[in-house]
C-alpha cells in the first residue's frame, strides 16, 4: 500500500473509532441513569441501536511543471454523520510548499456504512420476573406473593433463587408522602414487616412463592416497598394494609 493510501486510510479509520466511542459514550451516560425514582416508580430505559453515518475523502493528483514525478495532496473533505451536524476535517498536505500545478487529477470516495450498538447481554434473552400479591380473606395481615421467573423468549427458569428485601428508604418516603407521621421510622417499619421467608428457589415452572405478614401496628396509610431480585433481574412490589 502506498503513503498515499496508508494517509487516507488512517485518517478514515480514527473517524469511525471516534464515531464509534462516542455512540458507547452515549449509551454509558442513558445506562447510568436509575431504575426507579426517588418515590420508587420505575423509570424508562433507553438504548441506542445503531448510528449511520456518510464519509467523503478526496484524492487530488498533481503535476508540477519543473518535476517529472506528481505529488499527491490528500483531504479528507468532510464527514457527514445522518442526523448529526457536519464534521469537517482538513489533514495536512503531502507537499506543503509545491509549486502551482500544470495538470491535476481529483478522485472523490464515499464510504456510508452503519455502527451497531450491541446491548450488554450481547442480544441474548434476558430474565424478567413477574409478581403478584393475593390476599386471605381469614387472615386479612398476610399476603401471598407469587413470582415467576422467565425470559424474554418464554422460557421458564427452574432452581433459581429468588430474594426478597424490603426496601427501607422508598417505604418511609411513600409513607410520608401518603400522611404517615414522621415518628413512623425504621425501626417500626421493621417490627411491622415479617417474612416468611427471604430466599426461595424457583420449581420446575419457574414459581416461587412466600408469605408476607402485616403487622397491626402498620399506619393504615402506609406504603411498604418490597424487593424480589434473581440474580441482575430486580422488580418491586407495594403493599399496603
Amino acid at each position: 500500500m502506498s503513503k498515499s493510501s496508508q494517509f487516507v486510510s488512517s485518517s478514515i479509520e480514527q473517524v469511525l473509532l471516534g464515531l464509534a466511542r462516542g455512540l458507547r459514550d452515549a449509551q454509558a451516560v442513558l445506562d447510568e441513569m436509575p431504575p426507579t425514582d426517588s418515590y420508587g416508580r420505575p423509570r424508562s430505559s433507553y438504548h441506542l441501536p445503531y448510528l449511520d453515518f456518510t464519509i467523503k475523502a478526496t484524492m487530488e493528483t498533481t503535476q508540477q511543471g519543473n518535476e517529472s514525478e506528481p505529488s499527491r495532496n490528500l483531504g479528507v473533505n468532510s464527514a457527514r454523520i445522518k442526523k448529526l451536524p457536519l464534521m469537517h476535517l482538513k489533514l495536512p498536505s503531502l507537499k506543503a510548499n509545491a509549486e502551482p500545478s500544470n495538470n491535476s487529477t481529483e478522485l472523490t470516495s464515499t464510504f456510508s456504512g452503519r455502527l451497531v450498538s450491541i446491548p450488554p447481554s450481547n442480544n441474548l434473552p434476558t430474565n424478567r420476573l413477574l409478581t403478584r400479591a393475593m390476599t386471605d380473606a381469614q387472615k386479612p395481615e398476610v399476603r401471598h406473593i407469587q413470582v415467576n421467573l422467565s425470559n424474554t423468549v418464554g422460557d421458564r427458569i427452574s432452581g433459581a433463587g429468588i430474594e426478597f428485601n424490603l426496601d427501607i428508604e422508598t417505604s418511609l418516603k411513600l409513607s410520608q408522602l401518603a400522611g404517615v407521621a414522621a415518628s413512623f421510622n425504621e425501626d417500626k417499619l421493621k417490627a411491622a414487616v415479617r417474612f416468611s421467608q427471604r430466599v426461595v428457589m424457583t420449581d420446575d415452572a419457574g414459581d416461587a412463592a412466600i408469605e408476607i405478614q402485616l403487622d397491626k401496628t402498620l399506619p393504615a396509610n402506609a406504603n411498604v416497598v418490597v424487593l424480589i431480585s434473581s440474580g441482575p433481574t430486580m422488580t418491586q412490589l407495594i403493599l399496603s394494609p
